[in-house]
């Protein structure tokens, strides 16, 4: 069969799907991957047929998702209906990133035509290539939309957290007080207008998928109304060449300590680095921070610190005896897979908080909040390095995370599901 994968243009959003990609490539399956021309190279890298939607001059830089964040207004009016804290981190996540991300690439109402450069661009490739099989980001709905218009089978294919299917389900308990407070749903106008354009109904199927893939540890999941098709999170952070030191075991616990590439791209995290390093400097491990030029800016670098600029974690892990970091997805579920023990400084509001949270609770290591002091921080790394509970519940957090199908497993499953719907009956 024919199966397009349609990404937000970040790697981060990429990477989780290319082991199941791989997979159905494997299998004798044509895969193509669709995304913003910026993400094409890293696309062909991956070694796929990248489809462009549209040009680096009619599409929006992804960079730009800040220009389209809600008003708090708006925001603190949504949540005043839908009875939600406005601290809520998983309100707080859906309503700021993932609402704006996936509005830069669908047009509100009256948009300029030039605006529906990306929307267009997919339906008219769909139309053209005919895929058997839509997996689309949850961040660009307009893939369901494209499905629909061609009459494919169609999927989200989530990266992370359901965040939109969480969204979904309060908006749908508080529809009545929306329209009361003269609200709009907010997950439904993501992609109401593209609907539209193309004559597609909007409902339960268009927002969720005929299925969701999910690459959540089953308690990682947020609740959403789908029908799940869980699959295994491979790491993948791309190709790197393996550094010669790398090869010689350490003389003492190494201790990686990583950000995450979208933390840097965005700027996120300068005043980290400099904490971090303060609370590592004189412990006796070997510190290796992935971390750039411009995130150092102004820190002085402990002696027990090696800095790469990037390393593939999937590569430093196997000789780390713990990992800090910021409490990222794709740097946890790494850890996991690794079975290593987490340090996780998030904020207990922000995005990466129930994450965070995971970890702690399991026992597979601690978290504390980025404004912690320093000794403190200090004190609670060093039982993560030296605690053998720690190292214990990583181990099975990791069995945990085998017992999930892996990619080659949810082939298969895949195709029966995609025959079922083909033959109208439900999967």
């Amino acid at each position: 069969m024919r199966v397009m994968i349609v990404v937000w243009p970040l790697p981060a959003h990429l990477y989780p799907a290319l082991p199941l990609a791989w997979a159905l490539q494997g299998a004798g399956h044509e895969v193509r991957v669709a995304s913003h021309p910026d993400l094409a190279g890293v696309i062909t890298a991956s070694g796929f047929d990248a489809v462009a939607l549209g040009t680096p001059q009619t599409m929006p830089s992804p960079s730009a998702v800040g220009d389209l964040l809600l008003s708090e207004e708006h925001r603190g009016r949504l949540a005043d209906a839908l009875s939600l804290s406005p601290d809520d981190h998983v309100w707080a996540t859906f309503s700021t990133y993932t609402y704006a991300s996936s509005r830069i690439f669908h047009p509100e109402d009256g948009a300029p035509e030039e605006l529906w450069a990306g929307v267009d661009a997919l339906v008219s490739t769909a139309r053209h290539w005919r895929p058997d099989l839509m997996l689309w980001d949850p961040n660009w709905p307009s893939g369901a939309v494209a499905a629909r218009d061609i009459g494919a089978a169609h999927a989200r294919m989530l990266w992370g957290h359901d965040f939109v299917g969480w969204a979904a389900h309060r908006t749908a308990r508080g529809r009545e007080a929306l329209r009361s407070a003269g609200l709009a749903d907010p997950v439904a106008e993501l992609v109401r207008p593209s609907a539209e354009r193309y004559g597609v109904t909007v409902d339960d199927e268009l927002l969720f998928g005929q299925f969701t893939v999910d690459p959540m540890l089953p308690d990682m999941q947020l609740r959403a109304p789908c029908r799940r098709v869980p699959v295994r999170r491979i790491p993948y952070g791309g190709p790197d060449v393996v550094p010669d030191w790398l090869h010689t075991p350490p003389e003492r616990p190494r201790l990686a300590m990583s950000l995450g590439t979208t933390q840097r791209a965005y700027d996120n995290d300068r005043g980290l680095v400099a904490d971090l390093l303060e609370v590592v400097s004189g412990l006796d491990v070997d510190v290796v921070a992935t971390v750039d030029a411009s995130q150092l800016a102004g820190s002085a670098l402990p002696d027990n610190v090696r800095t790469v600029s990037y390393l593939p974690l999937g590569l430093l892990l196997p000789t780390c005896s713990a990992l800090v970091h910021h409490g990222g997805i794709g740097t946890l579920m790494t850890a996991v897979a690794h079975g290593v023990p987490q340090f996780v400084v998030a904020d207990a509001t922000a995005a990466y908080a129930g994450n965070a949270r995971y970890v702690h609770d399991y026992g597979a290591g601690l978290t504390v909040g980025p404004r912690t002091p320093a000794t403190e921080m200090r004190k609670d790394l060093e039982r993560v390095l030296t605690e053998p509970a720690f190292q214990d519940a990583a181990e099975q957090l990791r069995r945990d995370w085998l017992a999930v199908p892996s990619p080659d497993d949810l082939v298969p499953v895949l195709e029966g599901l995609v025959s079922s719907l083909r033959q109208g009956r439900r999967p």
